[in-house]
């Protein structure tokens, strides 16, 4: 086990190592004025307890890294097992993720429905179509929208 050890900087300036074993008793003497007890433990970790009750733990980087992992990997397990997690299907969020894409590119060159309709020499209703259903319009065609539009058609998509 290694020593866990900290620089601290008194009021006049002087710095100075404190390590478990002088943890407990340098924090006393510097908390000693608060309201209610406040102590740091010397354990395996560097612990802050107040009125009897861990506050704050310190510990290394990959550790935390470890323990906020996993718990993340516990979050979506559970997320994943719960009866009440509504599932939606990735090809109607990628749908309705183009269908914004392109009403607002549309919208962000000024464009009505018609207007962009006779750009393209199409009629609206078209427009409208493919604003609503973009993945039954081909390749070519929205090709011609993104160029019309002055968007890359992968903004679009």
């Amino acid at each position: 086990m290694s020593q866990v050890s900290t620089t601290t900087t008194s009021k006049r300036g002087t710095k100075r190592r404190v390590t478990p074993g002088r943890l407990r008793s340098t924090a006393k003497r510097k908390i000693a004025g608060s309201k209610g007890s406040i102590s740091v433990k010397a354990t395996e970790h560097a612990c802050i307890e107040q009125n009897g009750k861990v506050t704050h733990v310190l510990v290394p980087v990959d550790e935390y890294e470890r323990l906020i992992a996993a718990s993340m990997v516990d979050h979506a397990v559970a997320s994943l097992e719960d009866d009440k997690t509504e599932w939606v299907d990735a090809d109607v969020v990628a749908r309705e993720l183009a269908r914004d894409r392109i009403v607002s590119a549309r919208k962000s060159a000024g464009l009505t429905q018609k207007q962009l309709g006779d750009k393209l020499g199409l009629p609206q209703s078209q427009i409208s179509r493919i604003e609503r259903k973009p993945d039954r319009t081909t390749v070519r065609t929205l090709k011609r929208v993104a160029r019309a539009l002055g968007v890359d058609v992968g903004a679009l998509l």
